[in-house]
């Protein structure tokens, strides 16, 4: 297949197709998280945290 007047194999193709599918599929999940990020958590989410991390302080 001739793409502006050079051959490209159609393997190219599919390391292109791959490569903006990946990039497209990281940023999607980089937004997503930064969207999820920005409401500060509850107070129940905090003591539950808190909670948590004095649980394992005491194991041994």
């Amino acid at each position: 297949m001739k793409v502006f007047g050079k051959y490209i194999f159609p393997s190219q193709v599919m390391v292109a197709v791959s490569g903006l599918i990946f990039l497209a599929s990281t940023t999607y999940d980089v937004h997503r998280s930064i969207k999820q990020n920005q409401t500060p958590p509850s107070k129940e989410q905090v003591l539950a945290l808190e909670d948590y991390i004095r649980s394992l302080r005491r194991s041994p």
